[in-house]
């Protein structure tokens, strides 16, 4: 007897693969083992019907970068780069990108500068965030000021991340409004 499901509770594996007769579930594990070949090429169709991102002009991210970078990212994905002391080389190249990025922003060359690598843009942005809210309530506490209602001006064009900076740390958006030639 076959248990009837929600439509949508199963995976139909259409390219799959022919060892596949069955629908698998789409929110349990299954029953029995898959080949791997089969799991991967699963997920993998079911990946083709998200858009390209070669051809999203609005992504933030890289859709496209030289065979020789992404050969290096495939082979340090299973490195932990928080384990600096099992990792030191890892550890010590994005010390000299930090350096890179500080001199790009003018940092005096005779300093450390401080700086910390982050998984993607949103990561980066939330660590910036609470840099700037810590800094700005220890000015305030340190003139004797309140410091109880951060406060954040954006453009009205912002990056979305920035909007969910301030709604998770509590931190007040102001936006300025966007017009042409401004």
């Amino acid at each position: 007897m076959v248990k009837k499901l929600k439509p949508d509770a199963e995976l139909a594996p259409t390219y799959g693969s022919r060892a596949m007769s069955r629908p698998v579930p789409k929110y349990a594990l299954p029953q029995s083992e898959m080949p791997p070949r089969t799991a991967y090429q699963l997920i993998h169709d079911e990946l083709m019907l998200d858009g390209n991102a070669r051809l999203n002009l609005a992504t933030f991210v890289t859709t496209w970068m030289e065979p020789e970078a992404e050969r290096l990212m495939a082979e340090t994905f299973d490195k932990n780069m928080i384990d600096r002391d099992e990792y030191p080389q890892t550890a010590e190249i994005e010390t000299r990108c930090v350096n890179m990025i500080a001199r790009l922003f003018n940092a005096p060359e005779d300093t450390d500068p401080v700086g910390v690598s982050a998984i993607g843009s949103s990561e980066a942005v939330m660590l910036a965030g609470m840099a700037l809210k810590w800094r700005w309530r220890a000015r305030r506490e340190a003139a004797g000021r309140p410091a109880d209602r951060p406060n954040l001006i954006l453009g009205s064009n912002v990056q979305v991340v920035w909007e969910k900076f301030c709604r998770y740390w509590e931190v007040e958006p102001r936006y300025i409004p966007m017009r042409e030639g401004r």
